[in-house]
């Protein structure tokens, strides 16, 4: 009889702490890991490393300006591997264009950006991000926003711009994002200190390889936010 009790007992505490876990910030509930240089299969594609995570990546970008109109256009490529992942090939592509009437400047909400997954990723793998108005006119002031979804293995994560250990205001920049499921933050990036800093969800958490490939993607999205 004791014993039934003792583990009635665990059975609670353990729902009770499971149901506490969502509330706790995620900076508690993750693995902080910075951002590593790596050589990478040449000067133009760089190679990289966050904790477990290595892979290679290259970056482009065309801009066209003009008195009435300016737009920038960006693409990546990168694979990211791992023990539990296997080899993730990323195709990206997106940008964001401003239209200027002499005095006054009118902003598309056209950003788009999306990447396309190949070899070890779920057949239905897909990201997107689009520019978003945020929660209320300070997110706004504190950094551009921008929020997407990626769709994994038949689960869909959302993330969006957040700040995420770093200071509160960047002069116009994208400071991290935060990446949830169900309303429940899961991992994050910060982006506005000297040095990048990935949040990742346990090892062996299911919620660690797509993570951590959100991530990845988000941060070799060159935001034309950060270079205009």
């Amino acid at each position: 009889m004791r014993a039934i009790i003792i583990a009635t007992l665990l059975a609670l505490t353990g729902s009770a702490v499971q149901a506490q876990e969502p509330t706790t910030p995620f900076a508690d509930r993750t693995e902080r890991v910075f951002l590593e240089g790596r050589r990478g299969p040449s000067l133009f594609r760089p190679g990289f490393a966050v904790g477990e995570y290595t892979g290679s990546a290259s970056s482009r970008e065309r801009s066209v300006r003009a008195p009435t109109h300016r737009s920038q256009i960006s693409s990546s490529d990168f694979n990211i591997v791992s023990p539990s992942l296997g080899d993730v090939q990323a195709s990206c592509q997106g940008g964001e264009a401003h239209t200027r009437l002499l005095w006054i400047e009118f902003q598309r909400e056209d950003l788009a950006y999306t990447c396309a997954f190949s070899g070890a990723a779920p057949a239905d793998a897909r990201l997107s991000l689009a520019l978003s108005r945020g929660a209320g006119v300070m997110a706004r002031l504190q950094q551009p926003q921008r929020a997407g979804e990626m769709v994994w293995g038949g689960r869909t994560f959302r993330f969006e711009t957040r700040q995420v250990g770093a200071l509160p205001w960047a002069g116009g920049r994208t400071l991290g994002y935060v990446v949830s499921e169900n309303g429940v933050d899961l991992g994050g990036v910060a982006l506005g200190g000297l040095r990048p800093t990935f949040y990742l969800p346990p090892a062996g958490s299911a919620d660690r390889d797509p993570v951590a490939v959100i991530l990845v993607a988000l941060f070799h999205f060159r935001d034309p936010a950060n270079a205009m």
